[in-house]
């Protein structure tokens, strides 16, 4: 994907909820819950590999920052954060993004294996 047509470069300031030197957090256009968010580095990069050290610093910080707000906003149990890399593993915008997803009592029936459900017979182990 071209810098030209990722609906993550140029961000509208409006969307920008936090940000640092090198990142900003936007909501997530189609939240997987109530608060979900996105930390993206303002380059453009494909993933987390091939972000710098000081990107990765920068998005780890900014996903902290992001958890206290989180956490006042909307007081989650607890919380998923990952990264897809690359289409077999889910991602759709090729430009890196980490989800920070807040889990609430109840959002699912059995929340053990956590991010082990994307591969759901994995899930319980």
């Amino acid at each position: 994907m071209e810098p030209e047509a990722c609906p993550f470069c140029n961000p509208p300031a409006e969307e920008i909820v936090r940000a640092n030197d090198l990142c900003f957090a936007r909501w997530d256009k189609y939240p997987a819950s109530r608060g979900h968010i996105l930390v993206i580095p303002f380059r453009h990069t494909p993933d987390f590999f091939s972000m710098t050290q000081e990107e990765k610093e920068a998005t780890i910080a900014l996903v902290s920052e992001c958890r206290e707000f989180l956490d006042r906003d909307f007081s989650p149990g607890g919380y998923n954060i990952g990264f897809n890399v690359g289409e077999i593993a889910g991602q759709t915008v090729m430009h890196c993004h980490c989800h920070i997803i807040p889990r609430y009592a109840g959002d699912v029936v059995d929340p053990r294996g956590g991010l082990r459900g994307v591969v759901p017979w994995k899930q319980v182990y």
